[in-house]
């Protein structure tokens, strides 16, 4: 793919092919962000942070979910059984549970042992904010409330 190099204004620019456009999903207005590599410049859409770990969130839980099934009721959450369980927790403060196939990777043998996952991956989460918190007073914001566990 070719494209020229035009004056525009006290600079240079050149037009991007609409492939180019669709592929990036952009349009007139949207920011690009150019990275200088050795083979060139490389061309990137400018997203927030926030949006795109939101969008690979929302992937991944999807991704999980479709591949595992609604916790059903156990008799004893002890014993294994023919399923195992796996914890997503891509948001610390929602970790879900699910049931999976028997010898899934990263999965727990019984239920009892996925809540516990569960319950560790939010006590963790308090404590860093928790810890967070106590930095962010250390340099001098002091009017900041939680709700302490």
């Amino acid at each position: 793919m070719k494209a020229k190099l035009s004056p525009w204004g006290n600079s240079q620019g050149i037009r991007l092919p609409s492939s180019i456009t669709d592929h990036l999903n952009v349009k007139p207005g949207d920011e690009l962000n150019f990275k200088v590599t050795e083979n060139g410049v490389e061309l990137l859409k400018k997203s927030s942070s926030e949006q795109t770990v939101k969008k690979l969130a929302k992937e991944i839980i999807e991704s999980r979910m479709a591949k595992s099934k609604p916790v059903s009721i156990a008799s004893d959450p002890y014993t294994e059984g023919n399923v195992n369980y796996i914890v997503i927790s891509v948001d610390p403060c929602k970790p879900i549970i699910r049931e999976v196939a028997k010898g899934t990777a990263n999965a727990y043998l019984t239920l009892v042992d996925a809540k516990e996952a569960a319950r560790d991956i939010i006590q963790n989460t308090i404590n860093s904010a928790k810890k967070s918190l106590a930095d962010l007073r250390q340099v001098g914001v002091e009017k900041i409330n939680f709700i302490q566990m």
